[in-house]
């Protein structure tokens, strides 16, 4: 199995990363911000359409046989802020690069972008601020390199997996990092415990990851808190038609629940009670009844084997139970302080029984490189 040597310090001077795999050669060094990772390049150009495009292209001078390392490249910042891998010049020619990083080239389409501020006045804060900037960059990096080796990583953070994704985006290494996830997500409690707070930043990530598990447990939570023809998702017009869809989708299910419980209301007293309980708690903006309204009809309702059960109870039952359920998943693999309830604390207003099927997934599930 491969492993890398040690992990990314955020002081001090550095030690080389140093990646193994047996029986390739370690030909290639990266240093990202003052940090060197030594690695392959069978392993590069499998997983990265960019190396596999720019390691041996023409224009580049073959390193001499001598040499410790076949390939070298160094991070170069641009004016903008922005930064990425370039070869490593000749020693003589090498020019002076900054290690105060601003963020790598093209963020992810949708993921915030993490430039460097350059217009703060005050240059010292500046200068933590680009010396912050880089850490995080080394550490994204380094977790990209872990992706593309298949080695087990932790994420901290929404923002910091967003990191890691833009930079996997511009090395067009996404699929890598997407089989990654599912050990991410399984050894990361407090990312999925960010989900519900950074839902959209959740979604767009999953999106462009492609990864069905991370998109519908933050899909749950977008969609709970959705209010039609919002624009919040604008930048993904194909995000905002799924998120629409699959709220109208919930909102019909409501009506009909809705529905269901009036008709049982005529052939039940007891769920006609219930009914008027219930009514009594909406608020004047609630269209189709809150989940805290359904869920009080639900706890209200006669237990099955009372002798006032019947079809209409029955059918009025179990539609009102399925909007009720919850489908998130990776809320399960935390210990919450709370069960998590439509309807309940925290969620009164909030269904959490969003769902979409595989085929209603916005990406071509055949693709094996995007």
């Amino acid at each position: 199995m491969p492993s890398a040597s040690q992990t990314p310090v955020a002081d001090g001077p550095r030690q080389p990363i140093v990646f193994k795999f047996p029986g390739l050669e370690l030909d290639t060094r990266l240093k990202v911000f003052d940090q060197e990772f030594h690695v392959h390049s069978a392993i590069l150009r499998l997983y990265s359409t960019f190396f596999r495009t720019f390691l041996d292209s023409p224009d580049k001078t073959p390193a001499p046989a001598s040499a410790l390392f076949r390939y070298e490249y160094v991070s170069v910042v641009d004016d903008d802020g922005t930064w990425g891998l370039e070869v490593a010049l000749e020693r003589d020619d090498q020019k002076a690069v900054p290690q105060d990083a601003g963020s790598s080239p093209t963020p992810a389409e949708g993921v915030p972008d993490l430039k460097t501020t350059t217009s703060q006045s005050n240059n010292k804060n500046l200068k933590k601020g680009r010396k912050s900037q880089a850490q995080m960059e080394r550490l994204a990096f380094c977790r990209l390199l872990y992706a593309l080796y298949r080695e087990r990583y932790t994420v901290s953070s929404m923002r910091e997996f967003s990191d890691i994704v833009r930079l996997a985006d511009f090395y067009c290494a996404l699929p890598a990092v997407s089989r990654s996830v599912d050990s991410v997500l399984l050894h990361s409690p407090e990312l999925i415990r960010q989900i519900p707070a950074s839902c959209f930043m959740a979604l767009q990530i999953a999106h462009k990851l492609r990864h069905p598990l991370l998109f519908r447990e933050a899909l749950v939570h977008v969609v709970s808190g959705w209010v039609e023809d919002s624009t919040r998702l604008d930048i993904s017009p194909e995000l905002a038609h799924v998120v629409n869809t699959v709220y109208n989708r919930l909102q019909a299910e409501a009506h009909k629940v809705t529905y269901d419980i009036l008709h049982a209301t005529a052939a039940n007293e007891t769920v006609r009670k219930a009914f008027e309980n219930a009514v009594k708690t909406l608020e004047s903006d609630a269209t189709t009844g809150t989940a805290r309204f359904f869920l009080l009809v639900y706890n209200s309702y006669p237990p099955p084997t009372s002798l006032f059960w019947c079809s209409r109870s029955l059918k009025a039952f179990q539609t009102l139970e399925k909007l009720l359920s919850n489908n998130m998943s990776l809320a399960r693999l935390i210990s919450a302080p709370v069960h998590i309830q439509a309807g309940g604390p925290g969620y009164e207003r909030k269904f959490l029984c969003a769902s979409i099927e595989d085929h209603e997934l916005p990406w071509d599930k055949e693709a094996v490189d995007w």
